[in-house]
């Protein structure tokens, strides 16, 4: 019998190797390690530099004012405790079906079910946001065209792109990545040259520091920078792909360290320091959810065709950032498919190693998403998808760091070695962490701006009921017929 038509454990029975004493992960039959270190950081930083930032910036610091950046501080450390953590788990174990593995390891195959159906939610939901953002950006140019053509070419390039191998996924998304690396730097060096000497050429602006407390550095109060702190989270969805990709990486024990550290180093400038820059560069009741707050920042300086080159890049970064995210949902997806949470045929993986099952079905789902737009405009269905999106990935990691208590909790007790690369001031920062993300969520009670908030929180609570459900007919259906064959297709089966 090949490995995969081993019947699996039943519920409550935990999948460990006797002989080894380690946990041995099905999900993870027929792929390939083929991603070196700098393409798991290239990919890193593309998952996570993407719409969030591009876009959703601009209506975060219309709402909040200047102080945004310290949402964006907060958050930076939240992620950098989130990213030690699930670092850690992943040099202990690298797997393609990440947190969602380890959630099954350590807390249980319930709690799996919920963690990974409650991601591949938030993933559909940032893919859809994402590719509705080609729409605003390519109305840049052609403002009379259907706003459902772009995203729909942009959906048939992402959807190719990961139909290919892992390695060509990876020289792929590792250059749309550096693209947005240069323009980000470009743009903060352009932008402090233009605040703090008028720029090069004499370039008129609004530009200067005092726009940082001229208007009011929180002008609308506190509450406001607490309760985007929700969003701001969007904005770093994604981040969870570099655990993903270690399933898939050469030497993952030594290419994991080293995209972490440098993906939190780098999303702190440029998250941080983007905020900085285009508070100053115009007071920020100038931006808004309408188009990119870089576009908006560069075409105030008056400099032809600077918006509009600018627009090219945040267009190469949507499409960077929803292609990272369907290489995760996918592979998620088919690992809860591996145990039987998932329809039973995303399990198909191809001879290349690419899980062409997944593959489909998420990419119908984003598929659906585009033929939303032919009801209502991209902007509305970028807001309401960052909404919802934004309270299941609270969610999401919220499940990261209960895993990691409970993996903390048998490294402490001599149940699993230590590994060289920990997370700084287990348990205490986990619980730290944990009660962070519960106040964020409980402030969503106090927000009722209609797409996002106090509905948003209501519709997921409800996806979180339905997912508790559906498990218990995942748990009777293995029961009756055990888990699906993991073989790719064109090996032998027997």
């Amino acid at each position: 019998m090949s490995v995969g038509s081993e019947p699996g454990p039943r519920d409550g029975d935990s999948p460990i190797d006797s002989a080894t004493s380690t946990y041995v992960e099905r999900g993870d039959v027929g792929y390939r390690q083929s991603l070196s270190s700098l393409q798991m950081q290239m990919i890193a930083i593309g998952g996570a530099v993407g719409v969030g930032l591009f876009l959703g910036l601009g209506e975060q610091l219309r709402a909040v004012g200047p102080g945004l950046v310290l949402s964006y501080a907060v958050v930076g450390v939240l992620v950098y405790l989130l990213m030690r953590a699930l670092g850690e788990m992943s040099v202990y174990r690298p797997t393609t079906g990440a947190f969602v593995s380890y959630a099954r390891e350590f807390v249980g195959p319930r709690f799996a079910h919920l963690t990974g159906w409650l991601y591949v939610t938030v993933a559909v939901l940032v893919g859809i946001a994402e590719i509705s953002a080609v729409g605003v950006y390519t109305a840049y140019w052609f403002p009379d065209s259907p706003e459902w053509l772009s995203p729909l070419v942009a959906l048939c390039l992402v959807f190719g792109s990961n139909v290919l191998t892992v390695r060509a996924f990876g020289l792929i998304e590792s250059a749309a990545a550096a693209i947005k690396v240069v323009a980000i730097v470009l743009f903060l060096a352009t932008g402090l040259l233009v605040v703090f000497f008028g720029g090069p050429f004499g370039w008129e602006s609004e530009a200067g520091v005092t726009n940082l407390w001229e208007g009011g550095f929180l002008p609308h109060g506190v509450l406001p920078a607490i309760i985007v702190m929700q969003v701001v989270v969007f904005s770093f969805s994604a981040v969870e792909v570099t655990a993903t990709a270690a399933g898939e990486a050469k030497d993952a024990a030594v290419a994991l360290p080293k995209a972490v550290r440098g993906v939190v180093v780098r999303l702190g400038l440029f998250y941080i320091g983007s905020v900085l820059v285009l508070s100053m560069l115009l007071p920020t009741e100038r931006y808004s959810g309408d188009e990119s707050p870089f576009v908006t920042a560069l075409a105030s300086l008056g400099v032809p065709y600077l918006g509009g080159i600018m627009n090219v890049v945040v267009l190469s970064a949507s499409l960077s950032g929803v292609n990272a995210a369907l290489y995760a949902t996918v592979r998620l997806l088919r690992n809860l498919a591996a145990h039987g949470s998932a329809p039973k045929w995303t399990v198909q993986m191809s001879s290349r190693g690419v899980p062409v099952g997944a593959l489909w079905f998420v990419g119908v789902l984003y598929l659906a998403g585009a033929v939303l737009i032919l009801f209502a405009d991209a902007g509305s269905i970028f807001s309401l998808a960052l909404g919802s999106a934004s309270v299941c990935i609270l969610l999401s990691w919220i499940s990261i760091f209960v895993s990691h208590l409970r993996f903390s909790a048998k490294v402490r007790s001599g149940d699993i070695a230590p590994v060289d690369f920990r997370m700084p001031g287990m348990p205490y920062t986990d619980w730290c962490c944990l009660a962070l993300l519960a106040v964020l969520v409980l402030s969503l009670l106090f927000d009722f701006s209609g797409d996002t908030g106090f509905y948003s929180l209501l519709v997921t609570m409800s996806l979180v009921v339905l997912h508790s459900v559906t498990y218990e007919f995942v748990k009777r259906r293995v029961a009756r017929k055990g888990l699906p064959d993991v073989s790719p297709v064109g090996r032998t089966r027997s």
